[in-house]
């Protein structure tokens, strides 16, 4: 397949098209009635999912199956979740409710989406791993239950640096918004 097709069926594309529908159903529900919250707020914990589900179902798209797709799907992942998780949250929060009110919330669904791009990425990186290399897939499907568990142990390690790295974005922003704010 070629570059500009990779692209435009990428986990990019995918997540541009989420946060296209999350702002398009925000704007439906921006009343700030007990209902719309509601609504928004169930909404609120969907978005891990939609985005981690999306993102990584964009591997069956010739050619995907890298280590290059998989760092591509992380970031736009991370992104993806962050901006919609912002948006939902500010049909939340009633204007004037002071500063930080809806802070908790997008950390908490921060903290979800990774935990699931932590598993995806383990089985991801299998799926990427007995692609290229055969022995590792003849060994993975002889030794199916020893190599789910091991996958899934290895999503312990890759959610910690996926932590660390995401906590170290954000408190980058976070300084760069503090700091154009005074």
């Amino acid at each position: 397949m070629n570059r500009p097709l990779a692209y435009l069926l990428g986990p990019e594309a995918a997540m541009i098209l989420l946060t296209a529908l999350v702002f398009l159903f925000c704007a439906r529900h921006y009343s700030y009635s007990s209902r719309d919250v509601a609504i928004l707020n169930r909404f609120l914990w969907l978005i891990p999912l939609l985005a981690v589900a999306l993102a990584y179902a964009t591997a069956f798209v010739p050619g995907a199956k890298s280590w290059w797709w998989l760092g591509r799907v992380n970031v736009s992942v991370f992104v993806a979740i962050t901006v919609c998780a912002n948006k939902v949250v500010d049909g939340l929060v009633a204007p004037g409710a002071g500063p930080g009110t809806g802070a908790t919330a997008i950390f908490a669904v921060l903290c979800f989406g990774l935990v699931l791009a932590a598993l995806a990425n383990a089985f991801g990186g299998a799926y990427i791993l007995a692609e290229h290399k055969p022995a590792f897939a003849q060994w993975y499907h002889a030794h199916r239950f020893l190599g789910y568990f091991l996958t899934l142990l290895a999503a312990i390690p890759i959610g910690a640096v996926m932590l660390a790295a995401g906590t170290l974005v954000v408190g980058i922003y976070s300084s760069f918004v503090t700091l154009s704010k005074n």
